[in-house]
């Protein structure tokens, strides 16, 4: 555990004048950022699907002097199998959208100076679900994300400091392929120097302190559609079931699941089982996602490069058990990797500021971890800038299981609501200090040059 005796914060005198001017920002946005908390609870979008919640954030953010740009220009050219790898990933055939990012967005505010520019990740997709709900809090990131950097924005411009705010709508974090993957590759991240993030509660209610390094943690999505011949079942051998691939894959991931190291995690669904019992399906298909944690790893003993290794012999792996079924039951099979997510880095100064801003705003249970934060899906943005996840125990709160209705439900409540004030302020606080003292942020940049400098090594 951290000695929570210790003294406490230690931040120049101008610096805490401007926070509680911060501050008083924040109560006067404190209304509107609940109002749209509880809307997005009520009004769930899926991935790839949240225009509404998109047109919401922007419009607040444009109504305090943000400019916005919707979409990912340049996607098509950086990533030409986006589009397909959607639908592979999990939206619907139904859609009848726009292509690429359309629900994406870049709200930018400068100010004295175009940097530093701190860039705050914001995700506004639901889970999938029938109907979907927010189980992952996204209801709550996007209201934090922009309350901070709305109120951080007018500070900066009243006081006329340097550097900008840019709000980085990511949708569909929840599905494949990986967003953020898309949005770096596009340029999004380019001319960005710190970003930070948040994802709600923290689980297990900890104000944690991470030191740096790496996070060997991977998943992998893949999706199986197996192709058969369509029959009447009461004359069964007339017909070849795609199914029966997708049962036999299973089966042998239950195999591969017993002989595999205890940091792996294999996850998978029937996305598609078939259109009636009376059918020989004709089609079928399996989505599977395989993990790789630290978390169970001896600290230290994974570099990311023997991490990929490890998760990439998997991958092949259970591409052979794929065709192995196909073989088996006369089906064939069509093979989409429809996400790649690869280690973050951690940089033990910037999550150094954020525990002290944390425990300045009142987080409990301060605890000293071994083992550097994972960005995981924001891994991506780790590896171009120094990237923060914003987190904090809150007073009175119990742990909860993340991807859950409690989860969910726990948002529009009154600690959820305190949980969302105590984030905006952590994270407004943490980058006003960014923008005021460069000793910090050349601390900051040079660990993260040296983690880089160390990741595949």
């Amino acid at each position: 555990m951290v000695d929570n005796t210790r003294p406490g914060l230690c931040e120049p005198a101008e610096v805490t004048s401007l926070r509680k001017e911060l501050d008083a920002e924040i109560d006067e946005l404190k209304p509107h950022l609940i109002e749209l908390n509880d809307w997005m609870y009520h009004n769930p979008e899926p991935g790839f699907m949240e225009f509404e919640a998109a047109d919401r954030l922007t419009g607040e953010l444009k109504r305090h002097d943000f400019d916005v740009q919707m979409g990912v220009p340049g996607l098509e050219e950086a990533w030409p199998e986006f589009d397909r790898l959607k639908y592979a990933g999990g939206l619907s055939q139904a859609y009848e959208g726009p292509p690429g990012l359309p629900t994406a967005f870049m709200a930018r505010y400068q100010g004295k100076t175009g940097s530093p520019v701190i860039a705050i990740v914001v995700e506004y997709d639901a889970l999938r679900g029938d109907p979907p709900f927010h189980g992952c809090q996204h209801n709550m990131q996007g209201p934090v994300g922009i309350g901070a950097g709305i109120a951080l924005a007018r500070v900066m411009d009243r006081h006329d400091l340097p550097g900008s705010v840019w709000i980085i709508g990511a949708p569909a974090e929840e599905v494949g392929p990986p967003t953020k993957a898309a949005l770096v590759r596009a340029g999004y991240m380019d001319g960005v120097d710190f970003a930070m993030r948040t994802h709600g509660t923290d689980r297990d209610n900890e104000t944690a302190l991470h030191p740096g390094g790496f996070s060997p943690r991977h998943l992998e999505q893949m999706k199986y559609t197996f192709h058969g011949k369509s029959a009447h079942a009461q004359v069964p051998w007339e017909g070849v079931s795609a199914l029966d691939g997708v049962m036999l894959l299973f089966h042998a991931m239950e195999i591969m699941r017993e002989h595999s190291e205890p940091q792996f995690r294999f996850h998978g669904v029937v996305s598609d089982g078939g259109v009636a019992p009376n059918i020989i399906p004709e089609m079928a298909s399996a989505t599977i996602w395989i993990r790789h944690l630290i978390d169970e790893t001896p600290v230290g003993s994974v570099s990311p490069m023997k991490a990929r290794e490890m998760i990439e012999a998997k991958v092949a792996q259970m591409h052979d058990a794929a065709r192995g079924a196909a073989l088996a039951t006369g089906t064939t099979v069509d093979i989409d990797r429809t996400g790649s997510y690869v280690p973050s880095v951690s940089v033990g100064a910037f999550h150094k500021l954020q525990f002290e801003y944390a425990m300045e705003y009142g987080g409990v249970n301060p605890t000293e971890k071994k083992v550097p934060k994972a960005l995981e899906e924001t891994g991506f943005m780790s590896l171009k800038v120094p990237g923060l996840h914003v987190s904090m125990g809150i007073e009175g709160l119990t742990k909860m299981t993340g991807h859950s209705q409690e989860s969910a439900d726990f948002t529009i409540s009154a600690d959820g609501h305190r949980t969302l004030e105590s984030l905006t302020r952590v994270m407004g606080a943490v980058g006003l200090r960014l923008v005021t003292d460069p000793e910090v942020r050349e601390e900051i940049e040079q660990e993260h040059a040296v983690w880089l400098d160390k990741y595949n090594k």
